[in-house]
């Protein structure tokens, strides 16, 4: 039985379990050997060598985590088969742990990649016949030579997944993941071989592989990786395996693959709700005064702002580090920190940890005392990340004090290095660490404060602390724009879907800086941010040339289009929000490659990193296509071409209702942002009314809007929403609203519910407002509400209007009451006719192009008509929509009816106008370039 099994590797997980003596097995097993030993344990020896490919006895219970949830790093007993010096954990049916030790002391500790491996027992068989093992799931055939090492290890697909694969085989086609930063880069390939040497700060780019592949397996290597000690509280020591490889065999189910890292490598925790609003910080000397002349800029523009982020000279200038306010600055912090709170925005500040804790901070006696040093011998307590001690003493009393002050997250800014602060450097390092301990230190000290960061990548693991941090911007240049869609949308294959980019742009250069604002209102984060490119030495010698970062400050119609994508963005928190809670339960990023829903289409997989179809899924009902290229010259219109996938899509920006698979090149006005909604889809939203935009992503929705999108003839949406700021969601404290409608060509209905359950710990408003939004619609001819549960029902009384520039059609309920339990508002609502898809598709489009193909040539007083009698076809046109709003309130069905029967003449004529007009050649070409972009 020994020569079959090996009875070290047999006896391994019991004698680690303290099942069996440990001095027992120090010796070779002889028969000197045998006369030292214990009768009794010479007889389990025996009893258990015979039965090596049997389950270990069941596990102790987990310890208590420092991680978002308690995890449990050993894995079910039943999962696991152990055969000579290795070690197979069926984890689920696509997902297999292969341990090899020499030693035969395999790995139960968790690693800083994998945290948890006590999953649900996924059924699988087991048979050897002559050292040869075979192992069977639903999905997978892994088989291996016992007496050998893993070169005779094979996993093959029980379907057509994946082609066989062998241990060591190169995996060709997988989709890669990320790196640290984009610090000191530009175009960087996110291949980790070609990227194996570059180093920024005196680190590596800690380049992790996909977890997906277009080979339909893919790898994890563990092995060399960072164990942690009990309850992943801290490092203990590299991984005892020899070999300890994850073996993804998901096929094209790349989502699939996320959701079983996810289960392994732990959650991604929700983000605050505010983090999805939007942010600001720049890289300059503000007071107190100057925050508040920030948030009184943003409030009186009426642009939206969630979160205020002070960069690094908010501390003193002793050193480039700091964690002592500026009193110079802020002689009050409390008081400045109190008035963000009281607009409702949360708060960050910058933090540079590499120089240690120096004698001119405000807790420097404190962290002397908690280090054991006199503060009168020492000037300075030497920065640490594997003393413990040190770390602790840093969050709870140095960083603690600021808190208390108001300070609510840390900005986790440049280490020096990844063997700072005693770290081995590689998987050790101070990035990764620094993640960890302030995104898990409100769990630590028993709080239930939701933790963020804004820092850098520092591995596989990084995913369960957010938000990402990807460095200071290189450069203003297109070619780094078009770069990071591509670079986010990559992250999303390791479950890091948070990333946060620096959005400026240069002085000289709206354009580019508004289609950076624009990229960001469709990204994971929007943070508007400057490294030190809008000031300096710049404001000396050419202020042009210095970078922008206040989105206001450029001519108008940029302006316009920045305040417009950030009004969208603040519109989608509930949209978000539900990503982000999809985040938490499956690993899906925010922005996600186009081949995790089309994974099939040859298509799906063309964005590369100069921005070529650089486009991808927002979500599960968008996807987005951000312009990165300049404008042409002789039309002030940005070209872009998109790949449409399978199936019918609304573009937001023409109304049309377009149908995949296909390829199209358009050309998009500066104000516009190429998104595709799933025809029929429900998107929720709230409002962003003028002159209240400061501090709404922190609020509980009071009121939710519902926006439907046409081409299908039902549709739903579940609306995930929690207090947005503690852990409680983790026990349940949140509510649920449903909405589905159904629609004929006259009519829809539609239904509301609002489910929770207050013992949880989570209160409802006692009121609500709803709205429903129906894109391509009529106006109506009737709308009717009832509310009730299945004992008793009461009249609610609507309200409808309508939006001609969108062709949509608004029902408000207001004050709907939210009992506990369950409320259901039911709607009601029929069209003063049938609606014709193919009559109103492109109308929105064609209303917004007239409009501005008429204020091109506005302004030089060239428009048709302008001045004389003759010519009227643009001017109509571009008065159309406020005109069917005016026919829709009185009831003018017919004239509103015959209006949209004769648009496309009426656009036709413009056309023919717009081209006989006596305008300057480039204007002319801007016009009729307009024009036929919705034609």
């Amino acid at each position: 039985c020994s020569v079959a099994c090996g009875i070290s590797s047999c006896l391994a997980p019991h004698r680690r379990r303290g099942l069996l003596p440990q001095r027992a097995f120090q010796v070779p097993l002889t028969m000197m050997a045998v006369r030292t030993m214990d009768i009794a344990a010479l007889l389990l020896t025996v009893a258990v060598a015979c039965v090596c490919l049997l389950p270990a006895p069941v596990a102790a219970a987990a310890d208590p985590s420092f991680e978002l949830r308690d995890y449990d790093p050993v894995a079910d007993p039943s999962s696991i088969v152990t055969c000579g010096k290795a070690r197979f954990t069926v984890l689920t049916d696509r997902l297999v742990r292969m341990e090899y030790s020499s030693s035969t002391n395999f790995e139960d500790r968790p690693t800083l990649a994998i945290l948890n491996r006590k999953l649900p027992h996924a059924d699988f068989t087991k048979a050897t016949d002559q050292n040869q093992l075979t192992i069977k799931t639903a999905s997978l055939t892994l088989t291996y030579d016992c007496t050998k090492d893993f070169s005779s290890l094979k996993v093959a697909s029980t379907g057509s997944a994946f082609q066989p694969w062998s241990y060591g085989q190169p995996n060709s086609g997988n989709l890669l993941g990320t790196i640290k930063s984009l610090d000191q880069l530009g175009v960087t390939p996110l291949n980790c071989t070609q990227n194996a040497n570059i180093t920024v700060h005196d680190e590596t780019l800690h380049c992790e592989w996909g977890l997906v592949s277009r080979d339909g397996w893919a790898v994890v290597d563990d092995s060399v990786n960072w164990a942690l000690s009990k309850g992943a509280e801290w490092w203990d020591s590299v991984n005892t395996d020899d070999v300890d490889n994850y073996f993804f065999g998901h096929g094209h189910d790349y989502k699939g693959a996320i959701a079983d890292f996810v289960k392994i490598g732990g959650s991604v925790p929700i983000v605050p709700r505010y983090a999805l609003g939007l942010w600001w910080t720049r890289w300059f000397d503000f007071n107190n005064q100057d925050v508040r002349k920030i948030v009184s800029d943003y409030k009186t523009r009426s642009i939206p702002l969630d979160l205020f982020v002070l960069d690094m000279d908010w501390h003193k200038k002793n050193n480039w580090g700091g964690y002592t306010f500026d009193t110079d600055l802020f002689p009050y912090p409390e008081y400045s920190m109190d008035f963000l709170k009281n607009n409702g925005l949360a708060t960050m500040a910058n933090v540079h940890d590499a120089n240690g804790v120096g004698n001119y901070e405000k807790q420097f006696p404190a962290m002397c005392k908690a280090m054991g040093l006199d503060p009168s011998k020492v000037t300075t307590v030497p920065f640490s990340m594997i003393n413990k001690t040190y770390v602790y003493a840093l969050e709870d009393i140095v960083l603690g004090d600021i808190e208390d002050q108001g300070m609510m997250h840390w900005w986790i800014d440049w280490q020096q290095g990844g063997k700072q602060g005693g770290c081995a450097g590689g998987k050790q390092n101070p990035t990764i660490w620094t993640d960890k301990i302030r995104c898990t230190d409100a769990k630590r000290r028993g709080k239930d404060k939701r933790d963020m960061v804004l820092a850098r990548w520092g591995g596989l693991g990084t995913h369960r602390y957010q938000v990402g941090f990807s460095g200071d911007v290189k450069g203003l240049t297109w070619a780094n724009l078009a770069y990071q869609p591509y670079f986010t949308l990559t992250s999303a294959n390791v479950a890091y879907g948070f990333w946060s980019h620096d959005i400026e742009g240069p002085g000289d250069d709206p354009e580019m800086y508004t289609r950076w604002v624009q990229w960001a209102a469709y990204s994971p984060i929007f943070r508007s941010h400057d490294r030190g490119m809008s000031g300096g030495g710049c404001a000396k010698s050419a202020p042009n040339s210095c970078s922008t970062v206040k989105v206001w400050n450029v001519p108008t119609p940029y302006f316009e289009a920045n305040r417009a994508a950030m009004t969208d963005r603040a519109e989608l928190v509930p949209y978000l929000y539900n990503i982000a809670k999809q985040a938490y339960d499956t690993g899906l990023s925010v922005v996600r490659p186009m081949y995790y829903e089309f994974p099939e289409a040859n298509e799906a997989y063309a964005a590369d990193q100069d921005g070529n179809f650089g486009q991808y899924f927002f979500g599960d009902d968008m996807f987005v296509s951000p312009i990165t290229s300049p404008a042409s010259a002789d039309t002030g219109l940005a070209n872009t071409t998109i790949w449409i996938p399978e199936g019918t899509w609304y573009d937001k920006v023409s109304g049309a209702l377009v149908k995949g698979p296909k390829t199209v090149t358009t050309h998009f006005d500066v104000s516009e942002i190429p998104v595709f909604v799933r025809a029929g889809a429900v998107v929720p939203t709230i409002p962003v009314p003028v002159g209240d935009t400061v501090g709404l992503a922190q609020r509980q929705y009071t009121h939710l809007l519902f926006n439907v999108y046409p081409g299908a003839s039902s549709g739903s949406v579940e609306v995930y929403e929690d207090d947005g700021v503690t852990t409680k969601y983790l026990d349940g404290a949140s509510a649920t609203t449903s909405f589905t409608y159904s629609r004929t060509s006259n009519s829809l209905s539609a239904s509301i519910k609002v489910d929770f359950d207050a013992s949880k710990g989570y209160s409802m408003p006692a009121t609500r407002d709803f709205s429903v939004q129906i894109f391509n619609a009529l106006p109506l001819a009737s709308v009717s509400a009832s509310l009730g549960n299945s004992s008793a029902a009461t009249s609610a009384d609507p309200t409808w209007s309508y939006d001609g520039s969108k062709v949509m059609a608004r029902i408000d309920a207001a004050d709907v009451p939210l009992n506990a339990g369950q409320t259901v508002l039911q709607l009601k609502a029929s069209f003063i006719s049938d609606i014709d898809d193919a009559k109103l598709s492109g109308l929105v489009g064609k209303f917004s192009h007239a409009n501005l193909a008429k204020q091109v040539y506005d302004e030089t007083r060239v428009t048709p008509g302008a001045h004389v009698t003759d010519g009227f076809a643009m001017k109509r046109a571009a008065s159309v929509p406020v005109s069917l709003e005016y026919l829709a309130s009185n009831k003018m069905t017919s004239e509103f009816l015959t209006a949209i029967s004769t648009y496309d003449a009426l656009y036709v004529n413009a056309t023919a106008e717009a081209n006989k007009a006596k305008a300057e050649a480039s204007r002319k070409a801007k016009v009729l370039a307009l024009l036929a972009a919705t034609a």
